[in-house]
């Protein structure tokens, strides 16, 4: 995460060290045309600014990855040589990764507890229901997310065959009518801010679990009603229902309502 002389509108944000070549910031090292410093010098900000652009360019799994990093970051090696020289490096960080995710839990909760009482498999009490007055967006976003009750839990994932917290939760309220952003560090500003004594069905619950903090938070799950919540929860495991306050009992980051 590096500032820049060149552009000090970066010296206003946490850094890891100085570079200088003409006026990129942060991991990506990106120029000012890609978005303000605050984007640049915030690592989720900047990630997603750097996807945005990948996921623009036809057919990019089937290119080599340095040439489509060139193809992205527009470097000055034309044919990607500076990506290409680093390939050992990504392949073991991600090899590493890969194989720790279990054990680390990657953006899932590991504190959720399914309710006592007759359940089903994954946890639903027998003869649930959607509580009446629950919206017909949200109710339609929860009867999404008890659809994929069982399926494994992907760092990544967006559906259908599997998920992650966030990937949960994006495909349910879109079944709902509503878009979210695709990750915990931001669906906490998706919405609008409830609190735990008007928690509607539906609303998100942020939490810092393994890998966050109360302002940064590392897992959502949704609340449906009755004390429960529906969660994707760590590599691992499979979408399941949790109750509310197994899974908020390491804190609350937020709570948001959605429609």
């Amino acid at each position: 995460m590096l500032a820049n002389p060149n552009d000090p509108a970066g010296a206003a944000f946490p850094s890891q060290g100085v570079g200088s070549d003409h006026a990129p910031l942060g991991i990506f090292q990106q120029q000012p045309w890609w978005g303000t410093a605050a984007q640049r010098m915030e690592p989720v900000a900047s990630t997603n600014i750097f996807l945005d652009h990948l996921l623009a360019i036809p057919n990019w799994q089937a290119a080599p990855p340095w040439q489509v990093a060139q193809q992205v970051q527009a470097s000055a090696y034309a044919d990607g040589s500076n990506y290409h020289a680093q390939m050992p490096l990504a392949v073991s960080i991600l090899t590493a990764v890969e194989a720790d995710s279990a054990t680390r839990k990657c953006g899932g909760s590991g504190i959720g507890q399914t309710p006592s009482g007759p359940t089903g498999q994954y946890g639903l009490p027998a003869g649930y229901s959607i509580p009446a007055g629950t919206s017909p967006a949200a109710a339609a976003a929860v009867d999404s997310a008890l659809r994929e009750l069982g399926k494994p839990y992907v760092f990544g994932a967006s559906g259908p065959a599997a998920y992650d917290c966030a990937g949960l939760m994006v495909a349910a309220w879109a079944d709902g009518g509503h878009a979210l952003s695709r990750t915990t560090y931001s669906q906490i500003h998706d919405g609008t801010p409830t609190t735990a004594a008007q928690l509607a069905t539906g609303d998100l619950v942020l939490t810092p679990a393994s890998d966050g903090t109360l302002a940064s938070p590392g897992h959502v799950g949704m609340f449906i009603g009755e004390g429960l919540v529906v969660e994707a929860p760590h590599t691992g495991d499979v979408v399941k229902v949790v109750t509310y306050t197994s899974l908020t009992s390491a804190g609350v980051s937020a709570l948001r309502h959605i429609a």
